[in-house]
């Protein structure tokens, strides 16, 4: 049977290694959406006013946000697991502020991300079902009258 000690110590193992994994979900989540804004911005939706740029600007500047905070979040677990000089010591409270950083900044960037894709969407929906202007018929120009050669 397992005393408080060993119950705290292995409770404290599975928290590091869920914080480790949430923080590494952020980061791919985070760099596949810097992606697919790209992708948004060039491909579905090719014209911007400035309100949208800053939109997209700000959502992917949002997501490198949470990737250098969960970048921090990682380095700062690492380091208190195994510091320089010192014992070892599990905790997460080292990792905590880089983690918390990282997660809002996911979020409100999601949302934000979220509210860029409608507009990118609706946008290209719209163009694509606005009826083409009727070509105007070319004219076709008179058969040439053929010189007469002698």
């Amino acid at each position: 049977m397992m005393d408080q000690s060993q119950i705290d110590f292995e409770a404290m193992k599975l928290a590091v290694g869920l914080a480790k994994d949430l923080s590494v979900q952020l980061l791919t989540l985070s760099s596949a959406l810097i992606g697919l804004t790209v992708v948004l911005s060039k491909d579905v939706m090719r014209v911007h006013n400035r309100r949208e740029m800053l939109l997209v600007f700000s959502v992917m500047g949002g997501f490198l946000l949470s990737i250098v905070c969960g970048l921090y979040a990682l380095m700062r677990l690492t380091g208190s697991l195994a510091p320089v000089g010192q014992p070892a010591k599990l905790t997460l409270d080292a990792a905590r502020g880089g983690a918390t950083w990282q997660i809002g900044a996911f979020g409100v960037t999601t949302a934000l991300f979220t509210v860029y894709s409608f507009i990118a969407i609706v946008t290209f929906w719209r163009e694509r079902n606005r009826a083409p202007a009727p070509a105007a018929p070319v004219p076709t120009p008179p058969p040439a009258a053929e010189a007469e050669t002698g």
